[in-house]
């Protein structure tokens, strides 16, 4: 079993923000940032992974080296999850921060919730501690109950996207759409569109999906249709994701040659030009979508998660470009769907329809304008508003 310990913090905590996923990490590590603007003195610790380590005063522990996704995986490693949501909770009972965000990741930050509400330290239990929450769960795809359960912890919520905030309408949870951060310049530097920039291969964060989507980008990269692309790029956020994908490397020598690994810290120094991408179904899609790059979605998952899944998603797509627009922007291809020669064949075409793809990407973004206040301005207004405590 893992060991989980979780530092002494001398003196004050202003803020306590709890990530999970890669994704987190870097919302996270932003929203730290640009608190920071607001308000330079505060104490601030985090759970997430590098890039929040990067930027808190105190970093205590990195989940997003254990994250997973869906239910057979989670089920897995559900007794590391009940170690953690008791320690960081003892945690919190010790030190008192003054304000609590959580970062998405739902199925962990629910429950940490909820402890802190049940044992009278979160605000809605009587406690001093407000409790936010950045970035909403999926409830207009599947789970819509579980508006009820955060408008019963949570003492107020930032979404990314405009549609979000009215899928908690019959609930009393304060809710704000702050803009998405990947339309902000000091954000959306990792990758952009060349015309003859490299084939991007994006298989995503968590570790079992990484597995289950590399070798299937590969055998695209090795098909013939793409047989004149010279060089592939995979990047990568972590180095345990690097060392999974050398090691199907060293499975793939037909390959592998081609590809070029980088991490996610280099590619954000120079920003990555693409000609085309096959991307997991997660925010890289979104950020892709964004710069108008084409390309196509895979996605893979345990095949019960996938069958329970199918029941309860309630949405036509799972790349979140198609969601907002309202019809698809990258073909989706699923499961056993996911066949390589299909994938090649797809990207092969799509080298020439970038202009289809670019006309679409200014559309998403008009969606996604937001000229209001940033999340940094929103959770300093939620500490103010909601803390018992003096600043």
């Amino acid at each position: 079993m893992d060991r989980i310990e979780l530092m002494d913090v001398h003196g004050r905590v202003d803020l306590l923000l709890i990530a999970a996923e890669c994704s987190g990490d870097e919302l996270g590590a932003g929203l730290i940032a640009d608190y920071r603007q607001l308000h330079q003195n505060a104490v601030i610790c985090a759970v997430g992974g590098i890039q929040m380590a990067a930027e808190a005063d105190h970093f205590l522990h990195n989940m997003v080296s254990r994250s997973v996704m869906g239910i057979v995986e989670v089920l897995r490693h559900w007794r590391f999850f009940y170690n953690f949501i008791q320690k960081i909770v003892a945690w919190v009972e010790k030190h008192r921060p003054k304000c609590i965000c959580f970062i998405d990741s739902p199925s962990l930050n629910l429950r940490i919730a909820r402890e802190l509400v049940e044992r009278g330290i979160g605000k809605k239990g009587g406690g001093p501690i407000p409790l936010c929450y950045y970035v909403a769960p999926q409830i207009w795809a599947w789970k819509p109950r579980r508006r009820f359960v955060m408008a019963k912890y949570i003492d107020a919520l930032a979404v990314l996207f405009p549609f979000e905030a009215e899928s908690f309408a019959d609930t009393s949870l304060p809710v704000t759409y702050t803009g998405h951060p990947l339309l902000r310049t000091a954000r959306a530097g990792l990758v952009h569109y060349e015309k003859n920039g490299k084939i991007l291969l994006l298989p995503g964060s968590r570790k079992t999906v990484v597995r289950r989507l590399f070798p299937t980008m590969l055998a695209a990269a090795a098909d013939g249709a793409l047989s004149d692309v010279r060089e592939f790029l995979c990047l990568y956020p972590t180095e345990d994701i690097r060392q999974i994908l050398h090691a199907e490397l060293v499975n793939a020598p037909n390959v592998a040659e081609k590809i070029k690994l980088i991490s996610i810290a280099e590619a954000n120094q120079c920003s990555v030009g693409a000609q085309a991408v096959i991307v997991n179904a997660g925010t890289m899609s979104l950020r892709c979508a964004l710069e108008g790059i084409p390309g196509v979605i895979i996605y893979r998952t345990h095949p019960a998660t996938y069958w329970i899944g199918k029941k309860l998603v309630k949405t036509p797509y799972l790349g979140i470009a198609s969601i907002l627009l309202g019809y698809e922007f990258y073909p989706e291809y699923l499961q056993n769907g996911a066949q390589p020669k299909i994938l090649a064949e797809q990207v092969a075409r799509f080298l020439r329809a970038r202009k289809e793809f670019a006309t679409i990407a200014e559309e998403l973004r008009r969606i996604l304008t937001h000229p209001g206040e940033t999340t940094a301005q929103w959770l300093r207004t939620c500490f103010l508003d909601l803390s018992d405590n003096s600043d």
